[in-house]
């Protein structure tokens, strides 16, 4: 992997892997982040010497994501066992050190000169799992209200495969201002201030009529939203093929007003969302792979009308036992089927990008 022409406020780069002839690992980056110049300025490059040659790029990617996913499960049974204390000054040192693992790997593959094709599908693919994770912490660092719950922890992963989809389109990769760095920060800001002062400090804070959780939460919804749509209308001006983009937007909207009327639960439309998004993320990755462009997944049109039926069922009058039933049914179907077909679909692609770096190997 090569990267060149870095400039400007805006940092654009082109990726591509030497050797390979691939023209669908061939793309560019436009990363307009805050902080990521600093961070990689005073935080990530000075340590890049300290890390031995032996390690494998590819094993910083999947320790950080390991830790990651560590921290996601510690503040889960810390926020069941307590609302303050010390588990929440740990969660955020453990983020952080995803962070930078997942900023140092392809930093040290360069200076080692280990990069590959396998090392960008990896990093790519386990973001998806890992900007997941940490709106997440962040839903259950704030104990926010239901609805909101929902709306932030599905429309972040919506997003990061919304870009997906834009990469495989129109073989550009954009980040906005408000990414990986800025998140993490303000997930650390949050669980500190809950460590010190507790759940029900965060939740008498007041912005108007609005507790200050669900301002964070809303305005973290609107701000991923925004940028959904910008991918849409990005793909649309480049001639690009929009017709995907129904079916996570059918999705969406579905899955919105199930959890709106109360016939999706929170942990349920969390799950079942959320994977649903990562598959849609994991099959843009694997077209790309391919060289292919992405199509209408009619899959995801069937778990929107399913969701659909469900909200008008409850809607409708449907008895509670009936329609807890129905939604515990539904979530575990469309759950089951796409956690299932995003594993699938993850290994296809793995082993294609495999044999394309053997292929480089053998050159």
């Amino acid at each position: 992997m090569a990267l060149d022409a870095s400039a400007g406020g805006t940092r654009e780069c082109t990726v591509r892997f030497d050797g390979m002839g691939t023209p669908a690992l061939t793309y560019s980056v436009r990363d307009r982040s805050i902080l990521l110049p600093y961070y990689k300025r005073f935080l990530v490059e000075p340590l890049l010497p300290i890390i031995p040659a032996s390690i494998s790029p590819n094993a910083i990617t999947h320790g950080g994501h390991i830790v990651n996913f560590i921290a996601l499960l510690a503040l889960i049974f810390a926020s069941n066992e307590m609302k303050s204390g010390w588990p929440f000054f740990v969660v955020p040192l453990l983020v952080h050190f995803w962070l930078w693992c997942d900023h140092a790997d392809g930093g040290h593959a360069r200076r080692t000169n280990q990069c590959s094709a396998m090392g960008e599908f990896l990093d790519h693919g386990l973001d998806l799992l890992n900007a997941t994770y940490v709106i997440c912490m962040t839903v259950v660092a704030l104990g926010t209200p239901p609805f909101w719950s929902v709306a932030a922890a599905v429309v972040v992963p919506a997003a990061a495969a919304i870009t997906y989809w834009e990469q495989a389109e129109t073989g550009v990769f954009q980040l906005g201002l408000l990414n990986q760095i800025e998140s993490v920060c303000s997930l650390s800001v949050a669980l500190i201030f809950r460590g010190l002062f507790g759940l029900d400090a965060i939740a008498s804070i007041r912005v108007g009529p609005w507790s200050l959780p669900v301002v964070i939460l809303a305005g973290v919804s609107v701000v991923a939203l925004f940028g959904i749509f910008r991918c849409a209308m990005r793909v649309a001006k480049m001639k690009g093929h929009v017709v995907p983009f129904i079916a996570p937007l059918s999705f969406g909207a579905a899955l919105t007003v199930a959890a709106a009327t109360g016939a999706l639960g929170t942990v349920n439309a969390i799950v079942s969302g959320a994977l649903v998004f990562i598959f849609i993320g994991i099959r843009a990755l694997s077209f790309r792979v391919r060289g292919e462009r992405p199509v209408l997944e009619r899959g995801v049109l069937v778990a929107a009308a399913l969701f659909g039926a469900l909200a008008s069922y409850h809607s409708l009058g449907g008895s509670a036992a009936s329609s807890s039933t129905l939604e515990w049914i539904s979530a575990s179907v469309v759950s089951i089927a796409f956690g299932g077909l995003g594993l699938n679909c993850a290994l296809a692609a793995h082993r294609e990008v495999a044999r394309l770096d053997a292929a480089t190997r053998s050159t």
